[in-house]
């Protein structure tokens, strides 16, 4: 059989495809997913947002800062990153999307977008319909202000007293301060693209959705796409499957790895690993953006924090005072942290139970890179994050982390407050940052929102990788649309951005 499109990768993109595609009953679709696809409650729920637990990683390592690597997490399963990740349903700033250059991906153009995956109670009271939307797959909410539990409460009076604005909605486009955070978790369960898109359509005929579908390369013959190459639950025997368009929606580590693997990529690195290139395209892999972020860690005095209370109820957005961005920053609080499954860092901070205040990097200078080095997709690929590498971003992580100390060191937490582990609290205020430099060297981490790996724009060899179809240079019948093809990182958590993408895809391919 043939289908109409063939989908690699049932997350956060390819599952929206998927159910969107398959609305019209003429359009077949297979969606080909690495991980299982049956539904694993216990994994759903939020708390299980360590990945190791969950059985549903890719299990990848990263460089992330100078030599040092980490284990850096992407899901695999049904829903990708949007089934293990914190549950956040952040939207960019709309300079963000009209800054990708194309007015397919306008704001204009994503705005709907937006409005249609929305069920937010904020579309049919607050602000009205024309900015948020109800009654779509995602439900958004929010924490009221009066459901603030305390820490969060004391987080608020902090921000406010170093000049944070209180604003009701971070998804208004122009907010800046602290306010709720939108979610999309009910009843502490993270609603993924496989709960909220698939499983409403499940059993529709003309919707095939395999499990354990590993892509090993997709089949070009005559510059055209074809088919796709893929082994089951592990097996090294390949079956392939045909379709009259490919779209890659394997995310933007494994989107770039599968590419190049298939012959599409930087012409000399390809030769060099022994695969034969197709087609040369410079920009596959490259461009790799991702938000990073660091946190003081605060040791309360005994018996004053509990691990039995919400998380991230409250974000901040602001400024850095040196940025000509709005919002170019997050900052966000963990009530607690059990660090007794984490020895190395419970030594560090010489306690098994902290809270901390984090800050983000929102628009990174720094670009990273990806490579394949072999044809076996069994060989994980080799994944630069290179954080920090850019001065920039080191000096407004630093301003961050000295905002991040006002709070944490603020009145209205003291009586959670005993002291900041591994630094002195000499080194915020001394003028002197190399201290705070060295620290966001050592203890930065990335926010797993990889982005940017299949760039979108019109010149291929000035590194972009699809065209503002999201069709992929120099191959027929062939289209990325995920976090890849993002030409900057939006200044948000890139999920809600990626449930977008595949309804804005779906129109485009309509």
């Amino acid at each position: 059989m043939t289908y109409d499109f063939v989908i690699v990768g049932g997350g956060s993109t390819g599952a929206v495809l998927a159910a969107r595609l398959t609305e019209n009953s003429d359009t077949s679709v297979l969606l080909l997913e690495a991980g299982p696809v049956e539904p694993d409650p216990e994994a759903d729920r939020l708390g299980a947002v360590d990945f190791s637990h969950t059985g549903r990683d890719w299990g990848f390592q990263a460089r992330t800062t100078g030599d040092a690597t980490a284990p850096y997490p992407q899901g695999r399963t049904l829903g990708g990153g949007s089934s293990v990740n914190g549950g956040v349903a952040l939207r960019g700033m709309p300079s963000d999307y009209d800054a990708w250059a194309s007015p397919n991906w306008s704001w204009e153009a994503m705005a709907p977008c937006f409005r249609r995956l929305e069920d937010d109670p904020l579309g049919a009271n607050l602000l009205g319909p024309s900015l948020h939307g109800t009654g779509g797959p995602i439900p958004i909410r929010r924490a009221a202000k009066d459901d603030l539990v305390a820490p969060q409460q004391q987080l608020l009076a902090a921000a406010q007293d170093n000049g944070l604005a209180w604003v009701d909605d971070h998804n208004d486009g122009v907010s800046e301060g602290i306010g709720p955070s939108p979610q999309n978790v009910v009843d502490e369960v993270r609603v993924s693209t496989a709960m909220a898109y698939l499983r409403p359509v499940d059993g529709r005929p003309n919707l095939t959705v395999v499990g354990g579908a590993h892509a090993h390369h997709i089949v070009i013959e005559r510059d055209r796409a074809t088919a796709v190459a893929y082994s089951s639950d592990g097996g090294s025997s390949l079956e392939q499957v045909r379709g009259r368009h490919i779209l890659v929606c394997a995310g933007a580590l494994n989107t770039p790895a599968l590419l190049m693997r298939s012959g599409i990529g930087p012409l000399r690195d390809l030769e060099a690993v022994g695969i034969r290139p197709i087609v040369d395209l410079p920009g596959v892999g490259a461009n790799l953006m991702e938000h990073v972020g660091a946190f003081i860690f605060v040791v309360p005095p005994e018996g004053t924090v509990t691990t039995d209370m919400v998380q991230h109820q409250l974000l901040i957005r602001y400024s850095s005072p040196d940025s000509p961005l709005v919002n170019d920053m997050q900052i966000g609080m963990m009530n607690h942290w059990d660090l007794s499954q984490n020895p190395a860092l419970a030594e560090v901070c010489g306690s098994e139970l902290i809270w901390g205040i984090c800050a983000g990097i929102q628009t990174p200078h720094s670009r990273g890179r990806l490579r394949v080095l072999s044809s076996d997709p069994d060989h994980p690929p080799v994944i630069d994050l290179n954080l920090l590498d850019i001065p920039e971003d080191t000096a407004h992580l630093i301003a961050g982390l000295r905002l991040c100390y006002r709070l944490a060191t603020h009145e209205a937490l003291a009586e959670r407050f005993e002291r900041v582990a591994v630094l002195d609290g000499g080194v915020f205020s001394d003028g002197d940052y190399s201290d705070l430099a060295e620290y966001t060297r050592q203890f930065s981490f990335p926010w797993y929102h990889a982005s940017g790996t299949c760039r979108m724009g019109p010149d291929p060899d000035a590194g972009d990788v699809v065209d503002g179809y999201g069709r992929v240079h120099g191959v027929e019948r062939l289209s990325v649309f995920d976090a890849s093809i993002l030409p900057m990182i939006p200044r948000a958590n890139t999920n809600l951005t990626c449930i977008a993408v595949g309804e804005r895809a779906a129109e485009l391919l309509r």
